[in-house]
């Protein structure tokens, strides 16, 4: 061979190997965005770009601060890539942790992305500009239970997760087929090391549970360890200051405005439950949370019920 073919053939390997070398590895990209209503819920949209037919998860957290509380707020979102290995998931009507009646700001929004087995880190939420909300209150007849501390004096610390539920019954069955539809929230007061003392909001969402007809039994269910009994959930502030307790003996309270439609003119009796298992040495258990084992045991998620009370 000549040495100027040996010469071109090395070049065109030279260059056959630097465009390999140059060829990009697969971009894994994640755009996520967060809206909220002063109907204290939040939307949050998911798009991304992974291995194509990838199994992927979206762990995203932020912080949303209300009556100056900073409240976390953390989730998790599956999806299937399509052939091009784009996902999309948009889910709706996540209830935010306070009571949404003063200015609600929103900060330190992040995301990680894991595709089969692999994660990538530190990928931004876009988050909403501050809401200014005023203290309306939905339709319908409002009433509250509590102070009522059916779990005892709780240590609460920051990130816990602390779920409330409720369950109520008609009190005669002449009444017709109605919908309820419930809104309400669950308060803990505290105190600090230092004295000084507050209180944190846990918004339990607005439920709508369909009644047939001269029913009498406790809806959504009578039985304290189902998780149909919670209504919400939320992680607990750092109240006190970032990893201070915070001392709540008082118990907890139930706020709930309440409608029916049609208006039956019956009414209802109520009692309502909240838990921290971290608190009580369980584990820090979401009792929502039906991929964790933990919360179907008795002593983990089961809570006792507070005193039953009429609505007004």
């Amino acid at each position: 061979m000549s040495t100027i073919c040996r010469s071109a053939l090395i070049t065109v390997i030279a260059a056959g190997l630097l465009a390999i070398a140059a060829t990009p590895t697969m971009a894994h990209g994640l755009d996520v965005q967060v809206t909220a209503t002063c109907s204290c819920d939040y939307t949050i949209t998911v798009t991304g770009h992974t291995i194509p037919n990838a199994s992927a998860v979206v762990d995203y957290s932020f912080t949303v601060t209300s009556h100056g509380i900073d409240y976390p707020v953390s989730g998790k979102l599956y999806a299937t890539a399509d052939s091009d290995g784009v996902f999309v998931v948009t889910v709706p009507g996540n209830p935010l942790p306070t009571s949404c009646d003063d200015v609600v700001t929103f900060s330190q929004g992040n995301a990680n992305l894991t595709f089969n087995g692999t994660t990538e880190l530190g990928f931004a939420v876009n988050l909403p500009l501050p809401l200014s909300c005023s203290a309306e209150q939905p339709p319908g007849k409002m009433f509250e239970i509590g102070p009522s501390s059916m779990e005892g004096h709780l240590l609460i610390r920051p990130g816990d997760w602390v779920s409330g539920g409720y369950s109520f019954v008609f009190v005669n069955g002449n009444h017709p087929e109605t919908t309820v539809t419930v809104s309400s929230t669950l308060t803990l007061p505290f105190r600090c090391g230092n004295g000084t003392t507050g209180q944190f909001v846990i918004n339990l969402g607005s439920h709508d549970y369909v009644v047939p007809a001269g029913n009498k039994t406790w809806q959504p269910t009578g039985d304290a360890n189902s998780v149909l009994s919670w209504a919400g959930s939320g992680l607990a502030p750092a109240g006190c200051g970032a990893g201070e307790v915070m001392d709540n003996s008082k118990g907890g309270i139930f706020d709930a405005t309440v409608s029916q439609n049609p208006d039956t003119g019956s009414l209802l009796n109520w009692r309502f439950k909240y838990r921290d298992p971290n608190a009580k040495g369980k584990g820090n258990v979401n009792c929502l949370d039906l991929s964790d084992p933990r919360r179907n045991k008795a002593d983990v998620c089961g809570a006792s019920w507070s005193a039953t009370v009429k609505d007004p």
